[in-house]
């Protein structure tokens, strides 16, 4: 019986692990002035869309974005962002990126974060994956 147990906790570690779906290696203009993360179309169309529409094309198409609930996971904070689709198709999470993740965490170019979508709080999640070393 304890086999059996432990089996199903491995499992469900995993599950947990690979429900980290969007993972993105930070480029200069994600912790630079420009206030604001990239993500690309696919990644969004892939883990985000589904949660908010059946026709991922339509998604976001208001000029304004939607607002979106950011919580980071390692520091147990809360964030709102807009969620906005750029005329090139990827997308940007904006409003005060830079102040709460890139200066407060110390975000630099070549970290790497990893974003998921929670549905059961309906927000993204976020975590720092692993730390560049200069």
């Amino acid at each position: 019986m304890e086999a059996e147990i432990i089996q199903q906790v491995q499992a469900q570690a995993e599950d947990l692990a690979d429900h980290w779906r969007i993972k993105k290696v930070l480029k200069q203009s994600d912790v630079d002035s420009s206030s604001r993360l990239l993500i690309g179309r696919q990644q969004v169309f892939t883990h985000i869309t589904p949660f908010f529409t059946n026709n991922p094309s339509e998604f976001c198409h208001n000029i304004e974005g939607i607002r979106v609930t950011v919580f980071d996971v390692d520091t147990l904070t809360e964030h709102v962002f807009t969620l906005k689709k750029w005329k090139t198709n990827s997308f940007v999470l904006l409003n005060n990126w830079k102040s709460n993740f890139v200066s407060r965490r110390r975000l630099k170019k070549n970290d790497e974060i990893e974003l998921r979508w929670d549905v059961n709080a309906s927000r993204l999640e976020f975590t720092v994956l692993e730390r560049h070393q200069n």
